[in-house]
């Protein structure tokens, strides 16, 4: 990466700390919404010869389902990771503020500031849309035979809200809707690590459930 694609990048992640948010990296910086949520804006970039394009994306991730999606997985976690973000849009900017274009090697702040008013006004708005938890387990839920670990998702959210591994009525519907032998050995390979896991049956006991139904 050039160094003038890292310094438009550390330039647009100050100004989403100046609005509150905390530094994850040099392309996101996050913001605990609640005790189990956490929201957050990331960038990408598209490069043409001397111009870098920032492209923004809200992101939530809704910390005790990564958990316990990794318990199911047999996997540690780890948080901001490209698997243990729950959701991610990506936000076009509205006519009004245009596209965030950068030429080298300037860090024009005009730019910077759309940015900072793109964040502030439009993408926290979205990261609170993605948040909502019944729109989560709905997307997942309608989404569980496409795509690998959207039915996985789903059960983990379950178990989460039920605080219970007794998960049987639920991985019976999803499996009923997996079309492809590879999806249902994977969710029945996911849901028998998830039952078996001390640490997720832990903590949902800690959590106020019974942690095995």
């Amino acid at each position: 990466m050039k160094e003038h694609t890292k310094a438009v990048l550390e330039a647009c992640t100050g100004h989403l700390v100046a609005q509150g948010m905390t530094r994850q990296r040099r392309n996101l910086a996050v913001w605990q919404m609640n005790d189990e949520m956490w929201g957050g804006i990331s960038m990408q970039v598209q490069v043409k010869g001397r111009r870098v394009r920032v492209l923004p994306s809200a992101q939530v991730l809704w910390e005790p389902v990564e958990v316990l999606v990794a318990h199911g997985k047999g996997e540690g976690f780890r948080p901001w990771t490209r698997f243990s973000i729950t959701r991610s849009r990506q936000v076009t900017p509205p006519p009004a503020i245009g596209p965030l274009d950068f030429y080298e090697p300037e860090l024009d702040g005009s730019v910077l500031e759309r940015f900072a008013i793109l964040a502030r006004q439009v993408i926290v708005g979205e990261v609170l849309d993605l948040a909502d938890e019944r729109a989560l387990l709905q997307h997942f839920r309608k989404n569980a035979n496409k795509g690998v670990g959207r039915a996985e998702h789903a059960l983990a959210i379950r178990a989460w809200q039920k605080k219970s591994l007794d998960l049987e009525d639920d991985y019976g519907s999803l499996m009923i809707e997996q079309r492809e032998d590879e999806q249902r050995d994977r969710l029945e390979r996911f849901h028998l690590r998830l039952r078996q896991s001390v640490a997720a049956r832990e903590m949902l006991r800690y959590s106020g459930g019974q942690g095995v139904g």
